[in-house]
């Protein structure tokens, strides 16, 4: 049992890391298959889960449900590490501006369902994963890997038709987003000699600008530079060869041309540069229709969003959230 202090220190320590460097783990929920059978474990992590809501809910009135599965999964599933400094930073790491407390009521309790009737999955999600931190991000990698089962595109599909996992561990996505080299240079091997599979969330137009121009476009679009990264005009972004050439082991997940936003996709100009175009490039580069969509700031299906509606349109297949990964098309 996790107790009210336990989940309060677990939220600091999550608002204070930079998510530009560390490996955030996230447990979510599977919304959009055959209904589950929850364990005695299912049902213990929903009970934490609903304490880690209401905790959090009563301490920050802008926090939602993924605040208390940031926190939660900091206490239960990821490797141990140095005592979290103090932080002044937030709780609530993300709110849509017209999210009012009685829609995040909602998806709590959607998500609590979910993971109550085991219907739920480990995400690690990283950014920039510079050579410098290789040691580090073999660390985390391995101590997962010990503990939990790669998971690929059909597993989870498997997963979501039958409500069961074949493989008897715990499933874990590590996933990078936002198209670095790094990933491929770096994240990539460690998890093929780990026997993991990653899954990768490149913004197009990263990955089509020229070397020079790259810190350029990463400074307009919000994609984070370390200083550890390498300096002048060394490639920061992953080529389309080695996307290529990775997307034969690991999965391929669509985020947009520039790192948007789904609310910055408001005209048919901006679904065809934020959605089809990206959507068609990946295609032509991997060779099949990308496993998942994301946008900048993670949030969910909204039918009604022009570009949403474009992704589902398109028929990808799973839509990956702050707080869930759902299933648009069976």
């Amino acid at each position: 049992m996790t107790t009210d202090d336990e989940v309060l220190a677990a939220a600091h320590a999550v608002a204070g890391e930079d998510e530009d460097r560390a490996g955030v783990a996230m447990l979510v929920a599977l919304h959009g298959g055959a209904p589950g059978t929850g364990t005695d474990d299912d049902r213990a992590l929903a009970e934490d889960l609903d304490r880690a809501w209401r905790v959090l809910r009563a301490a920050a009135p802008d926090t939602t449900v993924q605040d208390a599965l940031a926190a939660l999964a900091h206490l239960r599933f990821r490797p141990p590490g140095p005592a979290a400094e103090p932080s002044a930073a937030p709780l609530a790491a993300w709110r849509p501006a017209d999210t009012g407390r009685g829609d995040r009521d909602a998806e709590a309790a959607r998500v609590h369902d979910a993971v109550l009737a085991g219907r739920h999955l480990r995400v690690v999600n990283w950014h920039n994963t510079p050579a410098s931190h290789a040691a580090e991000l073999r660390r985390e990698l391995t101590w997962y890997a010990e503990r939990f089962a790669p998971v690929t595109e059909a597993e989870l599909h498997t997963a979501l038709d039958t409500g069961r996992w074949t493989d008897p561990r715990p499933g874990v996505v590590p996933a990078f987003f936002d198209g670095f080299a790094s990933a491929a240079e770096v994240a990539a091997p460690l998890c093929e000699e780990l026997g993991l599979v990653g899954w990768f969330y490149p913004p197009t137009e990263f990955l089509d600008c020229p070397a020079g121009e790259q810190r350029a476009f990463a400074a307009e679009h919000d994609l984070g530079v370390l200083d550890e990264d390498l300096p002048g005009d060394a490639p920061l972004a992953m080529s389309w060869d080695a996307l290529a050439d990775l997307a034969t082991r690991h999965v391929v997940c669509g985020h947009s041309a520039t790192h948007a936003s789904s609310a910055s996709v408001r005209t048919p100009a901006d679904v065809d540069r934020q959605v089809h175009r990206p959507l068609a490039r990946l295609t032509e580069v991997i060779g099949r229709r990308p496993a998942a969509w994301a946008w900048l700031g993670g949030t969910p299906f909204d039918p009604a969003a022009p570009g949403d509606a474009a992704v589902a349109a398109s028929g990808v297949r799973l839509w990956t959230s702050n707080a869930a990964v759902e299933r648009l098309h069976p």
